[in-house]
């Protein structure tokens, strides 16, 4: 059986979870990853990862040349299998099509609500988005409409209980590569903890790109209660305006550094410089329905890992991390100043994540789970 992964945009950062679960299937079953080029090339952090298929497909993003460019990325889909990964018309239309008219099964994959900026809005407010967007399918003013069509699918696969509560099917995890990412001494990382004049500092890492229902301005505001002058907030990702902002704050300034941007491969190494790892989710429905690969990565490295009571998060952390009540810093705060003064129970805890995350959550456990997923599926 093969099975063909669709990816929205070859250039997105989903890229990176699908390229990890299509190498750990290839143990059994042939894999490709298919996916439009819109003019930015491969994601840079996993050209070299996987030998993808690229569908130079400039003109997809508006009418009529969308269906021209779809039929390209169709026939470019060889699996039996198509797994159109979001829910946007440039993943679920070719996926349902090839259903119609050829009989393929068609798997969606989510990891996030990709609709909830566009069904926030008021009604005069889309209705605004849609005379300015219409002409452009592959826009979220389209979301609500390929989510009609998830029904239709052989089967939903989902990173999180609100998307399966939402959309039906099965959850599986996005989980963690744990020989990437493992505990690692001290040292490893003392010449990286000098070059960013951290040595003594207790050091909390967010990675991945900050928006604002990551809660990082609540992490900050528990930072500034502790009021400790060797805290900082490392963030490794890019330096967007939400970061500037952040950094120019006054409250804030003395209290983040951001690394910018940093390949795949470096991450662990950064991981590395962390005391503790915060995920300060606030509790919308955006947090609600994604699980950040971040917290397995954490887990996976061994590290004291706290996280709001969202999402799964709760579960997730269960036995070997802790869980603080979204949106309060106060609270935050104390569960940091917790962490931080008992290295003892901070070990125990980091140690029980990495043993939780090899047997539940390693890329290797998350591929059996989708391997038998699609062999139920043929079965059907």
């Amino acid at each position: 059986m093969k099975i063909s992964f669709l990816v929205p945009d070859i250039a997105c950062p989903v890229l990176g979870p699908v390229t990890e679960l299509a190498r750990m299937m290839q143990m059994r079953h042939e894999v490709d990853i298919v996916g439009p080029d819109f003019g930015h090339g491969i994601c840079p952090m996993y050209r070299e990862a996987f030998s993808y298929k690229v569908i130079e497909a400039s003109l997809l993003y508006r009418f009529p040349d969308f269906f021209r460019e779809s039929r390209k990325m169709m026939n470019a889909l060889e699996g039996d299998v198509i797994v159109a990964v979001k829910a946007f018309a440039q993943t679920i239309w070719p996926a349902y099509r090839l259903k119609c008219s050829q009989k393929r099964k068609m798997v969606v994959y989510l990891d996030e609500w990709d609709g909830y900026l566009y069904e926030r809005l008021s009604l005069q407010e889309k209705i605004m988005r849609w005379r300015s967007h219409w002409m452009h399918p592959v826009d979220d003013v389209y979301c609500p409409w390929m989510e009609r069509l998830i029904p239709h699918a052989d089967m939903v696969i989902s990173s999180s209980s609100y998307l399966q509560k939402k959309f039906g099917g099965h959850v599986v995890p996005v989980g963690a590569n744990t020989q990437m990412f493992q505990p690692l001494p001290a040292s490893a990382s003392l010449a990286l903890r000098r070059s960013l004049a951290l040595e003594n500092k207790k050091v909390i890492v967010f990675g991945g790109v900050v928006r604002p229902h990551k809660g990082i301005e609540v992490l900050l505001d528990a930072l500034s209660i502790l009021g400790r002058n060797d805290l900082c907030l490392l963030i490794v990702g890019p330096e967007t305006e939400h970061v500037k902002d952040i950094q120019s704050n006054t409250r804030y300034a003395s209290l983040v550094q951001c690394t910018g941007s940093r390949p795949k491969q470096d991450m662990p190494k950064y991981l590395g410089l962390a005391d503790i790892v915060v995920l300060p989710q606030v509790d919308n429905e955006l947090a609600q329905s994604q699980v950040p690969c971040k917290i397995f990565e954490a887990m996976a490295a061994g590290k004291p890992i706290i996280a709001s009571a969202v999402s799964d998060l709760p579960d997730i952390l269960n036995g070997c991390g802790w869980i603080c009540p979204p949106a309060d810093a106060s609270a935050l705060a104390s569960i940091i100043s917790q962490a931080l003064s008992q290295p003892e129970e901070s070990l125990l805890r980091g140690a029980a994540a990495r043993n939780k995350c090899l047997r539940l959550y390693s890329h290797e456990a998350v591929a059996v789970q989708w391997c038998d997923r699609m062999d139920e599926l043929v079965h059907q």
